[in-house]
């Protein structure tokens, strides 16, 4: 599962694809980050629901996440009970 790319060769790649213009550079990491927060934060949902699935607490899902339960209700309940409701319609 230990299949992440080190940082230092995604700056690589970034200066290989973009030689000439550090602007080209910096959108490109830009974009490669944001694209890697949005994958992280489905990562984070897809589990969080699975574990509220399953009957775990808030207060153990902070607890893993390094924030209080309030915390973790705030951040992921709207997106849990949303998709789960999404997914249990069909």
């Amino acid at each position: 599962m230990d299949r992440q790319v080190p940082l230092r060769d995604m700056i690589a790649a970034i200066e290989r694809a973009h030689p000439d213009s550090n602007l080209d550079q910096l959108a490109a990491a830009v974009a490669h980050a944001a694209h890697s927060m949005r994958l992280a934060d489905q990562l984070l949902d897809y589990f969080v629901d699975q574990a509220r699935h399953v009957g775990m607490p808030w207060a153990e899902i902070g607890a893993y996440l390094g924030v209080s339960r309030q915390a973790a209700q705030k951040r992921f309940a709207t997106r849990v009970a949303w998709r789960h409701a999404a997914t249990t319609r069909r």
